[in-house]
């Protein structure tokens, strides 16, 4: 019944808001009167904008998932919502205390040894810092109380609005539905701070050895799913250039070292902070802090190979193949004439890249990018889109702090590092077990797959879909793989029948070891060498 009367009053007040903002009409829409309001020196994306300050802290959240998600919004908008700032009004301390009492079933004066002081409020929670009993000094976030039963009931009135405004908002590119079941995944995450603590071990065992940066240490017998308590560092915000000055920081060091980092966590660990801005950032001795470990980007490792050939095209100026990797890291929604998508994408990082690396802004590039393929149709997977947003911000972070850095000729050192290091003779080894082992797999299910697919003819079951798209480099993609797999059987069937040849001992024979089998390995090595050589070449 609580619940009841809380959604019919929290419904009321949604619906006043978008009414007062100057989306009566869309309210009208669904059967209920309202006096509209006119906004005429406002765009349709302020309006938005504005709206959502005032529905409060859900909403704030929602926005800023959507900030992140040019997929599932225009990008403008997208680029609107980022000004959104999650700072709201802190609750007294003698409120947040009952939640740790109540987290740790112990009273507060048994774990800390003195009053908590404020550090920030956000929507969800609100940030300390404290001292244990055992002398440590501690930040400690805290969810605040009910927050839970606040944001899912404000969801459950998303939803039903969002069904029965759906169709109108389609109009505007815009699938209200879809964007309330992303948001209730992606807050039912940050809702749980057991999570954040396993980001926040998974990020410092992956810089546990690096000098340019200092992790929060966790104290996991202090966390639980709504109480996270890790070490307290302190340093000067980042933002804080005026303090980092008077300190003696080189500010061009700290730029390079904040953007190296964050370029190590993307290409090289395939785990990064998504929301490196200013406020998330600091530097404690020399070194850089991250912090806030709720939105992590994950990157697959097809995407990170990827991302490195395609930034890696992008610098030796080769536009079209890099072209064909913004496309291998996005999803398509619909038919798309992929020759003229190439063509427009690879006029837009010509543009930018046959001029001089000083004069490119990563912003500039990537937002260009995504006007062209919003227009097609074509998005970046998610975590791809943040890994995106984590360099722009960086770069916007770096200006900042020294205005003449561009992260354009910061990068390109490191993705020609980390392309060669992926094409040595030493990684070639490394990873060709697993070249064998797929070779072998696929060996051993051929037997399967044909039968599978004779079947199917046997029975009239069998069905092709073919549509001919850019087809004759596909043609040649797929004739040269052919030939490289057909080239490897044969390297495997000689290594396996000279193996067999020696162990038989099969004359001529010299030493009691057989010729036959020599000559085998032999020439299977040449081969060997030969297609290394020709996958490296090209």
């Amino acid at each position: 019944m609580r619940n009841s009367l809380y959604e019919l009053k929290r419904t009321k007040e949604i619906i006043f808001i978008l009414a007062k903002y100057g989306f009566g009409d869309l309210i009208e829409s669904i059967g209920l009167p309202v006096t509209k309001k006119d906004y005429p020196k406002l765009s349709r994306n302020e309006r938005i904008k504005k709206a959502i300050e005032e529905l409060g802290p859900t909403f704030i959240k929602l926005a800023q998932v959507l900030s992140l998600r040019p997929d599932l919004i225009p990008l403008e908008l997208a680029k609107e919502l980022e000004n959104l700032q999650d700072n709201v009004s802190p609750l007294s301390f003698d409120v947040m205390k009952k939640v740790l009492e109540e987290e740790f079933e112990n009273p507060f004066e048994n774990i800390f040894e003195e009053d908590f002081t404020l550090l920030a409020s956000a929507s969800i929670g609100q940030v300390y810092k404290a001292k244990l009993k055992c002398g440590d000094v501690v930040a400690v976030k805290i969810l605040k109380p009910n927050i839970e039963e606040k944001i899912y009931a404000d969801i459950a009135i998303m939803l039903r609005l969002a069904k029965l405004l759906r169709e109108r908002f389609l109009i505007y590119g815009i699938d209200l539905v879809k964007i309330v079941e992303e948001f209730a995944k992606t807050i039912k995450k940050e809702l749980d701070f057991n999570i954040e603590a396993l980001n926040l071990k998974r990020f410092a065992a992956n810089f546990k050895n690096n000098q340019n940066i200092k992790v929060p240490k966790l104290y996991k017998n202090y966390s639980t799913k709504r109480v996270l308590t890790m070490e307290y560092i302190d340093g000067i915000k980042i933002s804080n250039i005026e303090e980092l000055i008077k300190t003696g920081y080189d500010l061009k060091e700290i730029t390079k070292k904040g953007f190296d980092l964050i370029c190590e966590q993307i290409f090289v660990h395939r785990f990064f902070h998504a929301d490196p801005h200013p406020g998330n950032l600091m530097v404690s001795d020399g070194k850089i802090v991250f912090l806030d470990f709720g939105i992590m980007g994950r990157l697959s490792e097809e995407d990170q190979k990827n991302f490195i050939e395609l930034i890696y095209y992008v610098i030796k100026n080769k536009e079209e193949k890099s072209a064909l990797y913004v496309l291998k890291l996005s999803k398509v929604l619909g038919e798309v004439d992929i020759s003229s998508f190439k063509k427009e994408m690879a006029d837009i990082i010509s543009t930018y890249f046959y001029s001089s690396l000083k004069e490119v802004e990563l912003r500039s590039l990537i937002d260009d990018m995504l006007r062209v393929m919003s227009r097609y149709k074509i998005y970046f997977k998610e975590d791809n889109y943040l890994l995106a947003k984590s360099l722009v911000t960086m770069e916007g972070v770096g200006k900042r702090l020294y205005p003449e850095f561009n992260a354009a000729e910061e990068i390109k050192p490191f993705i020609i590092k980390l392309y060669k290091k992926r094409l040595s003779v030493l990684s070639l080894v490394k990873n060709s077990h697993e070249f064998n082992k797929s070779l072998l797999e696929l060996i051993y299910s051929m037997p399967e797959s044909m039968e599978e697919i004779l079947n199917k003819i046997k029975n009239g079951n069998l069905k092709i879909e073919f549509e001919h798209v850019g087809l004759e480099s596909f043609e040649n993609s797929v004739e040269k793989s052919f030939n490289r797999l057909s080239t490897s059987i044969v390297i495997a069937s000689i290594l396996i029948g000279s193996s067999m040849l020696l162990t038989a001992k099969i004359p001529p024979l010299i030493n009691n070891i057989s010729l036959l089998g020599i000559v085998g390995y032999i020439f299977a090595i040449i081969i060997a060498i030969i297609l290394i050589l020709n996958v490296v070449r090209k």
